[in-house]
């Protein structure tokens, strides 16, 4: 029954983090990257999306949520043509042990 409990337990936090990931990537993809814009517009750099940290709620309980730490990395993949890999990590410990991240990747390029 404990190791039951404690499995949900660890898969719903698991969950949590996987959706507070997945956030971060759709502010990251709605960022504005315009190169045939005059001046161009490039608001998908790292700097604008600091290390955040963040609750991952249970809900249903009436228990605090654990704590994350929110990192997104942006790399340049291609020049010709621009495309970036995007990448966060929702980085989270379990019962002050084990330390886990929960990580999401995708790419984008300009104007999507």
């Amino acid at each position: 029954y404990i190791y039951c409990t404690t499995s949900a337990v660890k898969a719903e936090l698991a969950q949590a983090a996987n959706a507070k990931a997945l956030q971060r990537i759709e502010e990251v993809r709605s960022a504005r990257w315009d190169t045939s814009s005059w001046p161009v517009v490039d608001q998908l750099v790292a700097t604008n999306f600091p290390d955040e940290i963040v609750s991952l709620d249970m809900p249903g309980t009436n228990t605090v949520g654990t704590s994350a730490t929110i990192q997104t990395t942006i790399s340049q993949i291609s020049l010709t043509p621009p495309i970036r890999r995007i990448r966060v990590d929702c980085i989270w410990q379990f019962r002050g042990v084990e330390l886990i991240t929960n990580t999401i990747e995708t790419i984008r390029a300009p104007d999507q």
